[in-house]
Protein backbone atom coordinates (compact mmCIF):
# COMPACT_ATOMS: atom_id res chain seq x y z
CA UNK A 1 0.00 0.00 0.00
CA UNK A 2 3.03 2.33 0.46
CA UNK A 3 4.16 2.36 -2.99
CA UNK A 4 0.14 3.14 -4.15
CA UNK A 5 -0.12 5.82 -2.37
CA UNK A 6 3.90 7.21 -3.47
CA UNK A 7 2.05 6.51 -6.93
CA UNK A 8 -1.51 8.85 -6.10
CA UNK A 9 0.67 11.24 -4.16
CA UNK A 10 4.30 11.74 -4.82
CA UNK A 11 7.43 11.73 -2.49
CA UNK A 12 9.02 14.90 -1.35
CA UNK A 13 12.65 14.17 -0.54
CA UNK A 14 14.91 17.21 -1.18
CA UNK A 15 16.79 16.90 -4.59
CA UNK A 16 14.72 13.82 -5.30
CA UNK A 17 10.96 15.14 -4.80
CA UNK A 18 8.56 13.34 -7.00
CA UNK A 19 5.03 14.67 -7.48
CA UNK A 20 2.56 12.65 -9.60
CA UNK A 21 -0.63 14.99 -9.19
CA UNK A 22 0.87 17.77 -11.23
CA UNK A 23 -2.36 19.65 -13.34
CA UNK A 24 -1.33 18.49 -16.39
CA UNK A 25 1.73 16.36 -15.58
CA UNK A 26 4.60 15.09 -13.70
CA UNK A 27 7.71 16.47 -11.76
CA UNK A 28 10.45 14.55 -10.95
CA UNK A 29 13.87 16.27 -9.45
CA UNK A 30 12.89 19.35 -10.89
CA UNK A 31 12.45 18.24 -14.12
CA UNK A 32 8.68 18.38 -15.32
CA UNK A 33 6.95 15.98 -17.95
CA UNK A 34 3.52 16.77 -19.80
CA UNK A 35 0.88 14.34 -20.16
CA UNK A 36 1.20 14.20 -23.42
CA UNK A 37 4.35 13.48 -23.38
CA UNK A 38 4.01 10.72 -21.30
CA UNK A 39 1.55 8.87 -23.38
CA UNK A 40 3.75 9.18 -26.52
CA UNK A 41 6.30 7.56 -24.62
CA UNK A 42 4.33 4.97 -22.83
CA UNK A 43 2.85 3.85 -27.19
CA UNK A 44 6.22 4.41 -29.18
CA UNK A 45 8.66 2.80 -26.51
CA UNK A 46 6.67 -0.27 -26.28
CA UNK A 47 6.00 -0.12 -30.39
CA UNK A 48 10.09 0.18 -31.23
CA UNK A 49 11.26 -2.33 -29.00
CA UNK A 50 8.89 -5.18 -30.14
CA UNK A 51 9.57 -4.07 -33.94
CA UNK A 52 13.62 -4.05 -32.96
CA UNK A 53 13.08 -7.17 -31.62
CA UNK A 54 11.03 -8.79 -34.05
CA UNK A 55 13.21 -7.47 -36.75
CA UNK A 56 16.25 -9.04 -34.87
CA UNK A 57 15.10 -11.91 -34.30
CA UNK A 58 13.73 -12.90 -37.73
CA UNK A 59 16.95 -11.20 -39.67
CA UNK A 60 19.60 -13.37 -37.44
CA UNK A 61 18.32 -17.00 -38.29
CA UNK A 62 16.99 -17.01 -35.11
CA UNK A 63 13.44 -17.44 -35.53
CA UNK A 64 11.81 -20.53 -36.06
CA UNK A 65 9.35 -19.96 -38.54
CA UNK A 66 7.27 -17.15 -39.91
CA UNK A 67 4.85 -15.18 -39.12
CA UNK A 68 5.61 -15.83 -34.88
CA UNK A 69 4.51 -14.65 -31.84
CA UNK A 70 5.80 -11.18 -30.15
CA UNK A 71 6.93 -13.34 -27.51
CA UNK A 72 9.12 -15.43 -29.92
CA UNK A 73 11.65 -12.86 -30.32
CA UNK A 74 12.41 -12.95 -26.46
CA UNK A 75 15.34 -15.34 -27.75
CA UNK A 76 18.64 -15.41 -26.30
CA UNK A 77 20.50 -12.66 -28.15
CA UNK A 78 20.69 -8.57 -29.03
CA UNK A 79 16.87 -9.02 -29.61
CA UNK A 80 16.13 -9.92 -25.91
CA UNK A 81 18.06 -7.05 -24.67
CA UNK A 82 15.50 -4.53 -27.13
CA UNK A 83 12.28 -6.80 -25.65
CA UNK A 84 13.03 -7.29 -22.47
CA UNK A 85 14.33 -3.40 -21.72
CA UNK A 86 11.96 -2.06 -23.54
CA UNK A 87 8.87 -3.14 -21.49
CA UNK A 88 10.31 -3.82 -18.26
CA UNK A 89 10.61 -0.03 -18.75
CA UNK A 90 7.11 0.79 -20.40
CA UNK A 91 5.38 -1.18 -17.12
CA UNK A 92 6.07 1.76 -15.02
CA UNK A 93 4.85 4.30 -17.31
CA UNK A 94 1.56 2.47 -17.64
CA UNK A 95 0.86 2.16 -14.12
CA UNK A 96 1.83 6.29 -13.92
CA UNK A 97 -0.27 6.45 -16.94
CA UNK A 98 -3.36 5.21 -15.72
CA UNK A 99 -2.73 7.12 -11.99
CA UNK A 100 -2.63 10.52 -14.23
CA UNK A 101 -6.26 9.56 -16.07
CA UNK A 102 -7.77 9.56 -12.71
CA UNK A 103 -5.59 12.72 -11.35
CA UNK A 104 -7.13 14.70 -14.73
CA UNK A 105 -10.50 14.06 -13.93
CA UNK A 106 -10.20 13.84 -9.75
CA UNK A 107 -13.98 16.17 -9.94
CA UNK A 108 -15.74 13.49 -11.37
CA UNK A 109 -14.56 10.02 -9.26
CA UNK A 110 -17.34 7.46 -10.55
CA UNK A 111 -16.72 3.38 -10.79
CA UNK A 112 -14.86 4.24 -14.40
CA UNK A 113 -11.94 6.13 -12.14
CA UNK A 114 -11.43 3.05 -10.45
CA UNK A 115 -11.58 0.41 -12.71
CA UNK A 116 -9.58 2.19 -15.55
CA UNK A 117 -6.85 2.67 -12.53
CA UNK A 118 -6.89 -0.47 -11.23
CA UNK A 119 -7.18 -2.36 -14.64
CA UNK A 120 -3.98 -0.20 -15.53
CA UNK A 121 -2.24 -0.92 -12.34
CA UNK A 122 -2.86 -4.81 -13.73
CA UNK A 123 -1.70 -4.23 -17.07
CA UNK A 124 1.54 -2.66 -15.67
CA UNK A 125 2.28 -5.82 -13.44
CA UNK A 126 1.85 -8.14 -16.00
CA UNK A 127 3.93 -6.04 -18.77
CA UNK A 128 6.49 -6.39 -16.19
CA UNK A 129 6.06 -9.81 -15.23
CA UNK A 130 5.75 -10.79 -19.42
CA UNK A 131 9.11 -8.62 -20.05
CA UNK A 132 10.90 -10.87 -17.20
CA UNK A 133 9.20 -14.50 -17.65
CA UNK A 134 10.73 -15.03 -21.40
CA UNK A 135 8.25 -17.97 -23.08
CA UNK A 136 11.23 -20.61 -23.78
CA UNK A 137 12.25 -21.31 -19.56
CA UNK A 138 8.50 -20.39 -18.26
CA UNK A 139 5.98 -20.72 -20.73
CA UNK A 140 2.82 -20.85 -18.02
CA UNK A 141 3.97 -17.64 -16.28
CA UNK A 142 4.26 -15.86 -19.87
CA UNK A 143 1.34 -17.09 -21.10
CA UNK A 144 -0.83 -15.69 -18.01
CA UNK A 145 1.05 -12.21 -17.94
CA UNK A 146 0.29 -12.14 -21.44
CA UNK A 147 -3.54 -12.44 -20.97
CA UNK A 148 -3.34 -10.38 -18.36
CA UNK A 149 -1.93 -7.49 -20.25
CA UNK A 150 -3.91 -8.01 -23.03
CA UNK A 151 -7.26 -8.26 -20.96
CA UNK A 152 -6.00 -5.67 -18.51
CA UNK A 153 -5.43 -3.64 -21.05
CA UNK A 154 -8.67 -3.66 -22.99
CA UNK A 155 -10.85 -3.36 -19.77
CA UNK A 156 -8.42 -0.12 -19.37
CA UNK A 157 -8.51 1.08 -22.59
CA UNK A 158 -12.80 0.71 -22.52
CA UNK A 159 -13.51 2.43 -19.09
CA UNK A 160 -10.86 5.35 -20.37
CA UNK A 161 -13.42 5.91 -23.21
CA UNK A 162 -16.12 5.98 -21.17
CA UNK A 163 -14.71 8.53 -18.83
CA UNK A 164 -13.61 10.67 -22.14
CA UNK A 165 -16.58 13.42 -23.08
CA UNK A 166 -14.17 15.19 -25.55
CA UNK A 167 -14.93 16.55 -28.73
CA UNK A 168 -12.29 15.35 -30.47
CA UNK A 169 -14.36 13.27 -33.00
CA UNK A 170 -10.88 12.20 -34.64
CA UNK A 171 -9.74 10.89 -30.90
CA UNK A 172 -12.88 9.31 -30.42
CA UNK A 173 -12.96 7.78 -33.75
CA UNK A 174 -9.25 6.04 -33.42
CA UNK A 175 -9.72 5.02 -30.09
CA UNK A 176 -12.97 3.21 -31.29
CA UNK A 177 -11.00 1.62 -34.05
CA UNK A 178 -8.17 0.49 -31.62
CA UNK A 179 -10.46 -0.88 -29.09
CA UNK A 180 -12.24 -3.28 -32.14
CA UNK A 181 -8.48 -3.96 -33.39
CA UNK A 182 -7.35 -5.31 -30.27
CA UNK A 183 -10.95 -7.31 -29.52
CA UNK A 184 -11.08 -8.56 -32.90
CA UNK A 185 -6.93 -9.73 -32.52
CA UNK A 186 -7.43 -11.05 -29.22
CA UNK A 187 -10.82 -13.24 -30.12
CA UNK A 188 -8.73 -14.39 -33.51
CA UNK A 189 -5.56 -14.86 -31.71
CA UNK A 190 -6.96 -17.02 -28.99
CA UNK A 191 -10.25 -19.10 -30.85
CA UNK A 192 -7.80 -20.25 -33.76
CA UNK A 193 -5.41 -21.71 -31.21
CA UNK A 194 -7.83 -23.42 -28.89
CA UNK A 195 -9.77 -24.76 -32.21
CA UNK A 196 -6.16 -26.31 -33.48
CA UNK A 197 -5.63 -27.68 -30.47
CA UNK A 198 -8.67 -29.43 -29.78
CA UNK A 199 -8.20 -31.06 -33.23
CA UNK A 200 -5.20 -31.90 -32.79
CA UNK A 201 -6.22 -33.72 -29.47
CA UNK A 202 -9.05 -35.16 -30.86
CA UNK A 203 -6.76 -36.47 -33.52
CA UNK A 204 -4.78 -37.54 -30.81
CA UNK A 205 -1.56 -36.15 -32.41
CA UNK A 206 -1.20 -33.12 -29.93
CA UNK A 207 1.18 -33.00 -26.82
CA UNK A 208 2.26 -30.65 -24.60
CA UNK A 209 5.22 -32.97 -23.20
CA UNK A 210 7.86 -31.55 -25.54
CA UNK A 211 9.85 -28.15 -25.37
CA UNK A 212 8.31 -24.87 -26.23
CA UNK A 213 10.01 -24.64 -29.71
CA UNK A 214 8.25 -28.27 -31.10
CA UNK A 215 4.68 -27.00 -29.12
CA UNK A 216 5.13 -23.71 -31.28
CA UNK A 217 6.15 -26.15 -34.49
CA UNK A 218 3.29 -28.06 -33.74
CA UNK A 219 1.13 -25.20 -33.61
CA UNK A 220 1.99 -23.38 -36.53
CA UNK A 221 -0.92 -23.60 -38.97
CA UNK A 222 -2.53 -22.12 -36.15
CA UNK A 223 -0.07 -19.21 -35.78
CA UNK A 224 -0.03 -18.28 -38.96
CA UNK A 225 -3.78 -17.05 -38.58
CA UNK A 226 -3.10 -16.20 -34.52
CA UNK A 227 0.60 -14.03 -34.97
CA UNK A 228 -1.16 -11.60 -37.30
CA UNK A 229 -3.90 -11.39 -34.92
CA UNK A 230 -1.84 -10.51 -32.01
CA UNK A 231 0.01 -8.12 -34.60
CA UNK A 232 -3.58 -6.69 -34.71
CA UNK A 233 -4.24 -7.08 -30.86
CA UNK A 234 -0.71 -5.07 -29.93
CA UNK A 235 -1.34 -2.10 -32.52
CA UNK A 236 -5.05 -1.90 -31.57
CA UNK A 237 -3.76 -1.39 -27.78
CA UNK A 238 -1.39 1.48 -29.00
CA UNK A 239 -3.61 3.46 -30.83
CA UNK A 240 -5.94 3.23 -28.10
CA UNK A 241 -3.35 4.87 -26.01
CA UNK A 242 -2.23 7.16 -28.81
CA UNK A 243 -5.84 8.78 -28.81
CA UNK A 244 -5.89 9.59 -25.45
CA UNK A 245 -2.81 11.47 -26.10
CA UNK A 246 -4.63 13.36 -29.12
CA UNK A 247 -7.52 14.20 -26.42
CA UNK A 248 -5.58 15.80 -23.96
CA UNK A 249 -3.74 17.77 -26.49
CA UNK A 250 -6.81 19.84 -27.28
CA UNK A 251 -7.40 19.85 -22.65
Amino acid sequence: MGILRIVRGGYRGGVFAMNFSGPDGIEIAGIRVADTTLIRIGWILPLVSVVCSMTIHAASGHARDFPFFVSESDYPGLERWFFTIGLALTSPLICLLSHRVNVRFKSERTTAHEVSFFAGLASSVSLFVLAMANMYDQLLLHSLASIGLFVGGFIWGVSTHSIYTSNNLSAQKLRQVGLWSSLVGFLVMNLSLLFYVLVLTMLSSFSADYSTTVTLNQLQPAINLAAPAEYLLIIGLMMTLASIGKDLDQM
